[in-house]
């Protein structure tokens, strides 16, 4: 089921999660550029080479607003990117959704129907399955993580430590990973894991969450009109002011 969203783009609405794929209150388009596409370009804009972990595809707006992103900012590097996703259902249905105009079409069909588009310099992969058994079978290091999984009420073996511990194997000691999520649960499980956490203030969108394995952020970071500012996280004073503060498991600890 579509849903207009307050920037008058659309996303959808999971019956499985009970949870739309973007938050309506932000927008669907404006959400994506500003919790994840602008501070992700900004970190790795002048690498010559970047791999993308992008989870899950949904509606797929995180990879196709970066590539639309990057051609616009002339990024003239290599991009990889690679994308789990379980709902066939939801990817045959995806050519009937009403997608902002910046986005392209013409990768997205050929995403729907190959579930791989490659031109140039960019190639992506979309992977077929759950993202939990296909992480490891995957053989690359990643620069950037979009980790726009459902919430961790709702999917939480995608926010798990075990799930964490993979995205620290698979990703480069300069990566980024971007959420929305501020669920304290899921801060302390990345921080468990070797992950540094930061709070992203922005103008036109609710605060965002970025997680480094470095405790400083490159000041790329911030060549964004739109970013107020960003604060490490204190995780010693998270655990030490909240005697309930529990990590997320596979299985019940």
């Amino acid at each position: 089921m579509k849903v207009l969203t307050q920037d008058k783009s659309f996303t959808q609405f999971s019956n499985e999660f009970q949870e739309a794929y973007h938050c309506i209150s932000d927008g669907a388009l404006k959400e994506t550029l500003h919790k994840h596409i602008i501070p992700a370009f900004n970190f790795a804009k002048d690498k010559s080479e970047l791999k993308i972990l992008d989870i899950c595809f949904g509606l797929g707006f995180n990879t196709l607003c970066f590539i639309a992103y990057a051609k616009a900012h002339n990024f003239c590097g290599n991009l990889e990117i690679h994308s789990p996703e379980k709902n066939i259902t939801l990817l045959s249905s995806l050519t009937a959704h009403p997608y902002p105009s910046l986005l392209d079409s013409k990768i997205l069909l050929s995403l729907i129907q190959k579930h791989y588009y490659c031109k140039n310099n960019l190639s992506i992969t979309l992977h077929i399955g759950d993202a939990r058994e296909i992480l490891p079978t995957l053989k690359t290091k990643f620069d950037i993580v979009f980790q726009d999984a459902f919430s961790p009420k709702k999917n939480s073996t995608l926010w798990s430590y075990e799930y964490f511990k993979m995205l620290f194997a698979l990703t480069n000691e300069d990566c980024l990973l971007t959420t929305y999520s501020q669920n304290s649960s899921m801060l302390y499980t990345a921080f468990l894991c070797g992950f540094k956490s930061f709070l992203v203030r922005q103008k036109e969108v609710r605060d965002s969450i970025i997680l480094l394995k470095s405790p400083i952020y490159p000041p790329s970071l911030l060549e964004s009109s739109n970013i107020l500012s960003i604060t490490p996280i204190d995780m010693a004073h998270k655990i030490a002011t909240n005697k309930n503060l529990k990590a997320l498991y596979d299985s019940p600890q």
